[in-house]
């Protein structure tokens, strides 16, 4: 299970902290397609983000 935290070039910081989802183990993931960073959600709800415009991804795994 993944939280995300995301500072952009501009200061912002955009965080995608893990929240589960009854019925089993689902998470947030995050993969790279072409210029795009793609944080997909426990709710297969998806968030794009230009790589161009991100300074820092950091990935916290949770331990159980």
């Amino acid at each position: 299970m993944a939280s995300f935290v995301i500072t952009m070039k501009d200061g912002t910081i955009r965080r995608f902290p893990h929240k589960g989802r009854p019925g089993g183990s689902y998470t947030k993931t995050i993969k790279y397609e072409g210029a795009m960073a793609i944080i997909t959600d426990e709710y297969y709800n998806r968030t794009a983000i230009p790589v161009s415009d991100i300074k820092e991804i950091v990935e916290t795994p949770n331990s159980y």
